[in-house]
């Protein structure tokens, strides 16, 4: 365990409606910031920040902020953010509030002098300028292997990961869903993880497979049986027990989460998240690589295939 996480990071508000407040970052689930009375960090009186505005979590070893879809947007040390990873004293504005990232056992924000030194963000210039995806040279191999699935195919997306996720869904004919329900479907319903079936011929998935291949879009999965019965099925691993009884947030959507969960899950929990499910597929770290996982004897069988890449 890392210094970091094993001290633990707190968001304290320096400036705005709740100036003096903190909110420790949970180990097991994001946290959950914005306006709705559903976050974790609740600011109603800031009419500036959107209902649920960004979240902060722990995620491999190390904190990450992701804007949820917010109007205004986020920025983390002026920089305005969609993913990025958090450090001691880095400075968060969202809506007419900032926020400082602490170590738990500090009650004040750290001084920006004393941060880690981290290379100056890119410019404007070289953002537009940004080299394509890593996953790019291998979708069409990639989209050609996910064709060939007997089954019905479907996809899991974090539909947070990226505004063009949003984008290619609300444009789409294809059936999908959010995994949340009631009020916190309602307010997560654009950047949660969401269900979408892609019968053959889907256009969409060529969009999704062309834009997030090695960028952790989601992870695709077959299955027999109809949309509603695999949204239930896969909706009782959004939180899961850990192996101290508590439960905690499962990112099985995740391919970098999923791919190393997989190959080490005891057998009653392969046999459960396979119970409708026959197969998950996803890019591999390398993205010239998919991977594929069915259940056997309960152990999850990883496949890997070497994508063909694209002059």
């Amino acid at each position: 365990m890392s210094q970091d996480q094993e001290a633990g990071f707190l968001l304290q508000v320096i400036s705005g409606p709740l100036a003096g407040q903190t909110a420790r970052i949970p180990a097991d689930r994001p946290l959950l910031v914005g306006r709705a009375p559903e976050s974790d960090l609740s600011i109603a009186s800031d009419g500036e920040l959107s209902a649920l505005h960004f979240s902060v979590e722990l995620l491999d070893g190390g904190y990450l902020l992701r804007d949820l879809g917010s109007r205004n947007g986020t920025h983390v040390n002026r920089e305005r953010a969609r993913t990025t990873p958090l450090h001691e004293g880095d400075e968060i504005r969202a809506g007419g509030t900032v926020f400082s990232v602490v170590r738990r056992e500090s009650s004040r924000p750290s001084s920006r002098a004393s941060a880690p030194t981290r290379p100056a963000p890119p410019s404007r210039r070289s953002r537009r300028t940004a080299p394509a995806a890593p996953g790019a040279p291998f979708t069409a191999s990639a989209r050609q292997r996910l064709r060939q699935e007997r089954s019905p195919l479907f996809a899991v997306l974090d539909a947070a990961r990226d505004p063009r996720i949003r984008l290619l869904l609300g444009d789409a004919v294809e059936q999908s869903a959010s995994l949340y329900t009631g009020i916190q479907g309602e307010i997560l319903a654009d950047v949660g993880p969401t269900l979408v079936h892609l019968p053959q011929g889907s256009s969409l998935l060529d969009a999704l497979v062309d834009g997030g291949w090695g960028d952790s879009w989601g992870v695709f999965l077959t299955s027999t049986r109809p949309f509603g019965d695999v949204r239930k099925h896969l909706r009782r691993f959004l939180l899961v027990e850990s192996g101290t009884g508590k439960q905690q947030y499962f990112r099985f959507f995740d391919p970098r989460v999923l791919r190393r969960y997989l190959p080490t899950c005891e057998p009653r929990k392969v046999e459960a998240l396979f119970e409708e499910i026959e197969a998950f597929a996803m890019e591999a770290e390398d993205p010239g690589k998919l991977l594929r996982f069915t259940a056997h004897g309960g152990k999850a069988v990883r496949e890997e295939s070497t994508l063909e890449r694209a002059d």
